[in-house]
């Protein structure tokens, strides 16, 4: 039972994980892009990074959420984590399985990257906004594409105007722009970055009024970030039942923890309560994991 529970657990961590490379290189010729990369640029860029080298790099890239110390903070994480399922499945379920411990403390370090990625992701929702108003506002004044992104990253000073600057310094380099927006999508692998890139890509290839194309995806963006939220209002109630429900048990076995210890002792030591409690925490995250897919799959 408690197997299966974890076998659960882990194939509902897998249905969250979903990989964007491939949507990001449908838009991009690889070949090519790899072709044209410089040495002056990168060094490295020649060789083609393996699967576990790029899986580093996005790490990498979602811990700097963590500010400059960031390395120091995961790894404080990831002891407070392993102490902490040291304890729960030890100490607490009185259960010598070490491999139930490395298990359980993969899942609290996944829970804790993935918050990180939601906090990257509502930071660029806000902030990318405001990049494309910059841009637009310098390519209005009369400044090239290129001298408009360098002005975005000397003005914006947070991840994604450090991202323009970095596109700003490859653009003096000469390096080719479908290498610079390819590398982009790679750290911001979200629709509307890469709306974005088609776009100067669009624009840089046949020309026209790139001003009225970025009023028009700002636009766009401000509509979409209106309707989610308009979606989380709707889906609050929901979500807030689902919490509560949730954490009915918790609190049961906390009261009766002092009512009645000699029941909290049978759920947590004896082998037909422990089938009980694996029962219960099996249902609890394939409830959650249900009603994530039902708030996830609202349309507004």
């Amino acid at each position: 039972m408690l197997w299966l529970s974890f076998i659960l657990l882990v194939f509902i961590l897998f249905l969250v994980i979903r990989p964007k490379s491939k949507k990001i290189d449908s838009f991009f010729n690889s070949e090519e892009i790899e072709a044209e990369s410089f040495n002056a640029v990168n060094l490295k860029s020649l060789v083609e990074r393996k699967k576990w080298q790029k899986l580093g790099a996005s790490i990498l890239t979602t811990l700097r959420v963590l500010g400059p110390r960031s390395s120091v903070w995961a790894s404080f994480y990831v002891v407070l984590s392993v102490a902490a399922s040291w304890y729960i499945v030890i100490t607490l379920l009185m259960i010598e399985n070490k491999a139930l411990v490395v298990g359980l403390s993969c899942v609290f370090i996944f829970a804790g990257y993935r918050s990180l990625v939601t906090k990257r992701r509502r930071d660029f929702e806000n902030t990318f906004p405001d990049a494309l108003n910059i841009l637009m506002s310098a390519v209005s004044a009369g400044d090239s594409l290129m001298q408009a992104i360098i002005y975005v990253g000397d003005v914006m000073d947070n991840a994604i105007g450090r991202e323009f600057k970095r596109m700003g310094d490859r653009f003096k380099l000469g390096e080719s722009p479908d290498v610079i927006l390819h590398r982009a999508c790679k750290t911001y692998p979200y629709p509307e970055f890469l709306f974005f890139t088609v776009t100067i890509r669009a624009n840089i290839a046949r020309g026209g009024q790139l001003k009225g194309v970025l009023a028009r995806l700002i636009r766009v963006l401000v509509e979409s970030r209106t309707l989610e939220k308009k979606k989380m209002a709707m889906t609050s109630e929901a979500r807030i039942s689902a919490k509560i429900v949730a954490m009915i048990p918790v609190i049961f076995m906390l009261l009766l923890n002092y009512i009645n210890p000699e029941n909290i002792d049978f759920i947590l030591h004896d082998p037909s309560g422990r089938g009980l409690l694996y029962y219960v925490v099996g249902s609890e995250f394939l409830g959650l994991f249900i009603v994530w897919l039902l708030v996830k799959g609202v349309r507004a």
